[in-house]
């Protein structure tokens, strides 16, 4: 059986991955026509970092990401460790239950 914190892990990291992958489609700059091919903009980007302005590559895409941003592919990550884990410990109960029951 499966638990409801796997499902709704699960389920939840998919929506949060589909709401970044979205925002990452509307989101313009110099670098995604870099990427996509315009070699006639430059290969990386300056993004404010608290006071001051860092030079990022275009390969780097965490780093020109907003912190909100940021922290929220951290919780996407949080979130498949949680769903892993569940699913791992729910596969082992199941294996468990499944032996009980065929011993006689």
């Amino acid at each position: 059986m499966i638990s409801r914190v796997t499902i709704f892990s699960l389920l939840f990291g998919l929506l949060l991955a589909t709401g970044i992958w979205m925002r990452d489609m509307q989101q313009t700059d110099n670098c995604s026509r870099y990427m996509a091919g315009d070699k006639s903009l430059p290969a990386s980007e300056y993004v404010i970092s608290g006071s001051r302005t860092v030079v990022v590559p275009c390969g780097d895409w965490l780093a020109r990401q907003p912190v909100w941003v940021q922290v929220l592919c951290l919780l996407e990550m949080v979130l498949g460790v949680v769903f892993v884990l569940n699913a791992l410990s729910d596969l082992s109960g199941w294996l468990k239950m499944r032996r009980r029951l065929q011993l006689p």
